[in-house]
């Protein structure tokens, strides 16, 4: 270690602090915006996303994450004006990261997706000003920034809007969408799969010099992933695909048999025995049987009576029979082993075929019950019954809510949509009016969403880690050395240090940037999100290959606006788009402003010491 430079310890402890908030602030802002469709459109769960993340982000930065890493980011500014001061740069670069985070933060407070390269870029540069002046700055390399501000949305929003009219025209709003969607879909796995195994060799990689240098070849690997999407698309024609059809044709009878569940759960309201509800035309009626503990399913038959209120000695029997309906159905809770189907005689004289539809639709029925009980009845006869005949333990249950299961609540378990509506009622309209799709497809197209927000994670983590943690590596390098070198070593503790505020980061205020990309611009569905991820995608991996400036976030949120175009201007919030657009423009010029005030506050102000 050099003795020079044992007085700025402060700087690396302190930078090592400010640089796992910043990283906190890339997660819930830089990550939190390429699940954002992903979780709006359904084809993740919030805690999905929050999982994959944690593992694709974390394994991509552990195994495949840069060992050395770029200490002056994309020669920002002239290093060699620094080589007999490198306590500046250290010092520049905690001023940067302070910065940073706290642009990152206040963005993701509002909602505002940014892009988190241009952020760190602009504090760098402000920070250089104060120290060196105007030319101390590569402008050449700066001004691709104001380029992708315009380049990124614009591509990616065209390409969107011409990918997802094609599948809108020929397959959504075919006569037979399904069969379309289908037999197409191979397709659809090899173009995506393609890019994305592009992505991972061409992005990833680089942190792997000699690889990247002296192995990497476009001649093998532009074949080697066409190769990977083709053998995907012939996986989905057999035998991945019938096996998902027959998978969606179940789910379609659930769905039905969902709605006559409902239908079941309404009549079992408190005293009041279901009757009157039907399946294809066929009567049939509900009722709890408390000697044998189960619910039975009748054709033509009479429901339960009703207790006597005027008769005292028949109330009491009641009242016994009834406490222990509900003793049994608050103990069966989802447990659906415990109920039972009966259909009577009168269904075996239907036509065969007809009768085994009707049995298999019962069935299927009782098997969402116990759920639907739950789920639907809210105030019902059983949660009514328990908190009269045990007010105490209900009253301590509900207030023995642990913490557990409040962080769940406020992170993972959060209803986004209902915020996003209760929030915006433009938003809620959007929704509204959204066309809405052949179900079966908008399921098809789950599969290939969130595959591709894993291996755009795992990419994320393999590159983008290794780059928000460069200014931690600079600092801890010139601490240690006393000089500035152009790259620094990375250990693996560092990159793991660096996940794991990305992960905690999308896992604790990855919801609001989530709104904003998922909700705020347009409406989502299956089919749209992944079309604005295959989009992205495309024009991030071309864009790279070709050197033309892109950000993943710009690019992310031109291709929702595209796919919203589709249906027609009024589908597009472009309140909303026109803030966020804004808002690129007003946090790099911020970030450079308020990093040359942190840093000339910290540089050139009185010392108390000689």
């Amino acid at each position: 270690m050099s003795g020079t430079l044992d007085q700025y310890l402060w700087i690396a402890i302190a930078g090592g602090i400010v640089g796992f908030i910043y990283t906190f602030g890339i997660g819930a802002n830089d990550v939190a915006n390429a699940f954002a469709t992903s979780v709006a459109s359904k084809s993740l769960t919030l805690k999905q996303a929050v999982v994959i993340a944690t593992i694709c982000e974390f394994s991509g930065a552990l195994f495949l994450g840069a060992s050395v890493t770029s200490t002056v980011r994309g020669k920002i500014f002239n290093a060699d004006l620094y080589e007999d001061e490198p306590e500046i740069v250290m010092l520049g670069m905690f001023t940067s990261l302070t910065t940073a985070s706290l642009m990152m933060l206040v963005a993701t407070y509002f909602g505002l997706p940014v892009s988190t390269t241009h952020t760190i870029i602009g504090c760098i540069i402000g920070f250089s000003i104060a120290a060196k002046g105007f030319d101390s700055v590569n402008w050449n390399e700066t001004k691709n920034i104001f380029i992708s501000w315009v380049t990124s949305p614009l591509i990616t929003g065209f390409v969107a809007f011409v990918i997802f009219a094609m599948i809108r025209y020929f397959i959504l709003l075919s006569n037979n969408p399904f069969s379309r969607g289908y037999y197409t879909f191979s397709l659809i796995l090899f173009i995506t799969l393609s890019i994305d195994a592009f992505f991972i060799f061409n992005k990833g990689t680089k942190n792997f010099t000699h690889f990247h240098e002296n192995v990497y070849d476009d001649r093998w690997v532009i074949p080697t992933c066409l190769g990977i999407g083709a053998v995907v698309g012939l996986l989905w024609l057999w035998p991945v695909g019938p096996l998902a059809k027959r998978r969606l044709q179940a789910k379609r009878d659930e769905r039905e048999a969902a709605l006559a569940t409902r239908a079941i759960v309404d009549a079992n309201k408190p005293q009041q025995a279901g009757s009157g509800e039907s399946i294809d035309g066929k009567q049939f009626k509900a009722e709890y049987d408390p000697e044998v503990g189960s619910i039975k399913f009748s054709l033509d038959e009479p429901g339960i009576e009703e207790p006597n209120d005027s008769d005292t000695d028949t109330q009491r029997v009641e009242n016994r029979s009834f406490k222990r309906k509900i003793h049994a159905l608050s103990e069966l809770g989802t447990s659906i082993g415990s109920i039972k189907i009966c259909i009577d005689e009168p269904v075996e004289q239907q036509p065969e075929a007809d009768s085994k539809s009707f049995k298999k639709r019962i069935h299927t029925m009782s098997d969402q019950l116990g759920a639907s009980i739950k789920e639907a009845l809210d105030g019902s006869f059983v949660k009514q019954m328990e908190a009269q005949t045990h007010p105490q333990q209900t009253k301590r249950r509900r207030m023995k809510k642990n913490i557990l299961i409040r962080f769940e609540e406020a992170t993972f378990k959060q209803n986004l949509e209902e915020q996003a509506f209760q929030e915006s009622k433009d938003t809620q309209q959007c929704w509204q009016a959204a066309e809405t799709y052949d179900a079966e497809v908008e399921e098809l197209y789950t599969f290939v969403q969130a595959f591709t927000a894993a291996l755009s994670s795992f990419a994320h983590g393999a590159n983008d880690v290794a780059n928000s943690i460069a200014p931690i590596a600079a600092i801890i390098y010139i601490y240690r050395y006393g000089e500035l070198n152009a790259e620094a070593p990375v250990n693996k503790w560092i990159l793991a240090y660096g996940g794991f505020g990305i992960v905690l980061g999308l896992l604790l205020y990855g919801y609001k940037v989530m709104k904003t990309i998922g909700y705020k611009l347009t409406a989502l569905s299956p089919t749209r999100g992944s079309t604005a991820g295959l989009a992205s995608s495309l024009v991030v991996a071309t864009a790279s290959y070709i050197g033309i400036p892109v950000s993943t976030t710009q690019c992310i949120v031109g291709a929702v606006a595209g796919i919203g175009l589709v249906e027609g201007r009024k589908n597009v919030q472009w309140a909303s788009l026109a803030k966020v657009c804004i808002s690129w423009i007003v946090i790099f010029f911020v970030s450079c402003i308020l990093s040359a005030g942190l840093f000339a506050a910290f540089a050139y102000s009185p010392s108390l010491t000689s």
